[in-house]
């Protein structure tokens, strides 16, 4: 038990040194040198946390967010069917306050190091409406129930024909 608990010790000081290099590695191959002699570093980003495409109902709120890893972007922009959002369009994090069903479609957030667009993400967002409970005095009643109703009686009644047939054969 003690010999492999410091065999697991071991592979893992192993595999903490290995990411270490890798991680070494990956540094010193995203630095190139440039032309002129000067020391070229590209900015690498990783997405850490998306919204994905999203359903609101009608009237509720909602957070699209993007997270990067990495060099922090100098600017965020956020577009809604290609057009720039003019009111709190430029924060990494864009709330859809009291969403309408004009408001579902697709939203794009693209993140700039500079005058240069690093990333971009696409969330598609639908708003629909809730599930509405008629009104008190309401005889209206949904067509999905009006239908199992249906389909239950049609049952019944197949139940009865079988059971009749079967004294009437006895």
């Amino acid at each position: 038990m003690f010999i492999w608990m410091g065999e697991y010790e071991m592979q893992k000081k192993t595999v903490l040194v290995f990411l270490s290099v890798l991680i070494a590695l990956v540094i010193c191959v995203s630095t190139a040198f440039a032309e002129n002699g000067a020391i070229r570093t590209y900015l690498t980003f990783r997405i850490t946390t998306q919204t994905q495409s999203a359903i609101v109902d009608v009237g509720e709120d909602l957070q699209i967010e993007v997270g990067v890893d990495g060099v922090e972007p100098t600017g965020y922009q956020w577009y809604f069917e290609g057009k720039a959002i003019e009111i709190n369009g430029n924060e990494r994090i864009y709330n859809l306050l009291n969403a309408q069903p004009e408001d579902a479609g697709v939203y794009t957030m693209e993140a700039y190091e500079g005058d240069e667009v690093v990333l971009k993400v696409e969330v598609n967002v639908r708003v629909i409406n809730p599930v509405v409970i008629p009104a008190s005095g309401d005889n209206s009643l949904p067509v999905e129930v009006v239908f199992g109703a249906a389909l239950a009686a049609i049952g019944l009644m197949a139940c009865l024909i079988v059971k009749r047939k079967a004294r009437a054969e006895a």
